[in-house]
């Protein structure tokens, strides 16, 4: 039983949810959504130009992974694929260059937040 004498949870006070002013359900919600507005040209070019890239990628890759061992090695298209060792190789090294440049991001960071609240102390 909570301190009211009845069953469930005490007061708000009892859990730590006491508030400074009454919480109104008619106020606006204290998290706002941020306007970034629209894109600019510069910014849709840049996107379209992301994506486009993107599915060259995908469709030169795809190729390579998957039609080309189902063409007869001696074939002209050969010549413009690298050696299918490459096709693990590649993406494994862009993988963990992905992870250490996220891991420095995250310990740089720590870092400087760390170090900000030393200063703030």
């Amino acid at each position: 039983m909570g301190a009211s004498g009845r069953w469930g949870p005490g007061s708000a006070r009892e859990l730590g949810l006491e508030h400074s002013e009454p919480v109104s359900l008619s106020r606006r919600p204290i998290v706002r959504m941020i306007d970034f507005g629209l894109a600019t040209g510069t910014d849709q070019v840049v996107g379209l130009g992301l994506v486009a890239l993107s599915l060259i990628i995908f469709t030169y890759y795809t190729a390579w992974v998957i039609l080309l061992p189902f063409i007869d090695s001696q074939h002209v298209i050969h010549k413009y694929f690298l050696p299918r060792a490459y096709a693990i190789a590649i993406p494994l090294a862009a993988g963990l260059l992905l992870l250490l440049f996220v891991g420095i991001f995250i310990t740089y960071v720590m870092l400087k937040n760390q170090k900000d609240t030393k200063k703030a102390q």
